[in-house]
């Protein structure tokens, strides 16, 4: 017996099952967030922790690092390659949900967006894939790509490139996170004292 969300070529990502929408869809987790796109300057910063005392890596770790993208965009290859540097790392499968803040349940120190092209997508194996699937899975990303930290599209990059454009991001962003002055606010006099 065949499955239904199966299409002949034995892809279960060829055909979406359909879900009913959220009746109770809850938006009190979301942050206010501007995606950052490769090459600029950083205007928002996140704690970031050094993992050279546990793994022996001069990476830098956030919190929890969540990859979202549409599909064949490297997401898995991306988690992969920073849990081997001994980061937090997971992908959400957001291209496939109805629900546009799935993202948000895994609590995202660090929200990153991987974007590929029809071609690229095609070239790294789903061949009959069409523009209508891709469209359907940019609608089902938009909330995680207004709220992205990195958007990286990938398409002529090998995967090292995407790796070393995430780390540089996370060093960067530890450093800025490091340069910025402490905020005082319990040592603020009341005005008019």
């Amino acid at each position: 017996m065949e499955d239904g969300n199966t299409s002949r070529s034995g892809d279960p990502d060829h055909h979406f099952a359909p879900a009913s929408l959220p009746a109770n869809t809850d938006y009190r987790h979301a942050r206010s967030r501007r995606p950052v796109h490769i090459g600029q300057p950083q205007q928002h910063s996140t704690v970031l922790h050094s993992t050279a005392h546990s793994t022996g890596h001069d990476a830098d770790k956030a919190e929890n690092i969540v990859v979202v993208g549409v599909c064949s965009s490297g997401k898995s290859t991306l988690v992969h390659a920073l849990r081997a540097k001994g980061l937090h790392a997971r992908a959400v499968s957001q291209e496939h949900s109805y629900v546009p803040h799935l993202w948000q349940r895994s609590h995202p120190d660090v929200l990153i967006y991987l974007d590929a092209s029809l071609h690229t997508i095609r070239g790294r194996g789903r061949t009959r894939w069409q523009q209508p699937l891709l469209t359907e899975e940019h609608r089902r990303l938009q909330h995680a790509r207004e709220h992205s930290d990195l958007y990286i599209p990938t398409d002529g990059l090998s995967p090292e490139d995407v790796v070393s454009r995430v780390i540089t991001f996370l060093r960067n962003k530890q450093s800025a996170h490091a340069n910025q002055p402490p905020v005082s606010g319990s040592h603020d006099t009341p005005a008019g004292t």
